[in-house]
């Protein structure tokens, strides 16, 4: 990307929207695309690269947690505790589930063209019906996980590597169905974004074409500045209100607005 005020402002969106249920990869990828007039692919792409900014604020603000997890790790083949196990389980199956996806993408990209940008939409309707259906939750802790939790909770994170659906939102929906406290239940899924969005990101940056230019790194600079910043307050707005509705807007909006561009095309 050679134009810095519109890698400035995708650093900043994508410090923000990650602490939020409204799908950062979806809102970011969405923006790229249709300022750029860029493909599905390539907006993903750079979505996913920026995660390597907000991934570090998550680091330096759960660093805590992240301690505990690398103390355990010579427990892993002994007694790991139920939290290490849950956020093991549902790492790896997170990735089972997810990198097939992200390949898929780039197909479904080059078949369709400016079209696919609807899948984004689209999917962010999906990610605000669940909001506005989300579970109460319950009580349960870290002491209370299960390997069943690891697995369900990893599939969903993984089926979220589609722009559109919410990362957090639907881990968060889906710890809350099995009964997880509800403070804990976000705090798992931020813990459970940290590996993903470090290897998303680094995939993106190897792997899937994003230029590795100044701008691009001045952009990841910004979401990690701003992620920083921002976490505690938007996590716990995140915890009181329900996005439901906005993310059913947003995802009309995206959708409309990439008809306007392919009729204008």
């Amino acid at each position: 990307m050679d134009d810095l005020q519109t890698a400035l402002f995708l650093g900043i969106l994508q410090g923000l929207v990650e602490w939020l249920p409204v799908s950062s990869e979806g809102v970011v990828a969405a923006a790229y695309g249709l300022l750029l007039d860029r493909p599905l692919d390539e907006a993903v792409a750079y979505a996913l690269w920026l995660h390597l900014g907000t991934s570090i604020a998550a680091l330096v603000a759960f660093r805590g947690d992240v301690l505990q997890v690398v103390r355990e790790l010579p427990t892993l083949l002994r007694a790991p505790s139920p939290f290490f196990r849950f956020l093991f389980t549902a790492t790896l199956v997170s990735a089972v589930t997810g990198l097939p996806l992200l390949l898929l993408l780039g197909e479904v990209s080059t078949l369709l063209g400016n079209a696919a940008m609807l899948l984004v939409g689209v999917l962010m309707l999906v990610t605000g019906v669940v909001l506005l259906r989300r579970p109460l939750g319950g009580t349960r802790g870290d002491s209370d996980l299960t390997t069943v939790d690891g697995i369900l909770t990893g599939v969903v994170q993984g089926l979220a590597a589609l722009p559109g659906l919410s990362r957090s939102g639907l881990t968060v929906a889906m710890l809350l169905g099995r009964r997880v406290d509800r403070t804990q239940a976000l705090r798992l899924s931020f813990l459970l974004s940290i590996p993903a969005s470090l290897g998303v990101s680094l995939i993106a940056g190897l792997d899937e074409g994003v230029d590795l230019s100044v701008n691009a790194f001045v952009g990841v600079v910004a979401a990690g500045v701003v992620g920083l910043v921002t976490i505690k307050a938007l996590m716990a707005v995140a915890q009181r209100v329900n996005f439901g509705v906005f993310v059913l807007t947003l995802g009309a909006l995206v959708i409309a607005g990439t008809l306007w561009v392919m009729l204008a095309s």
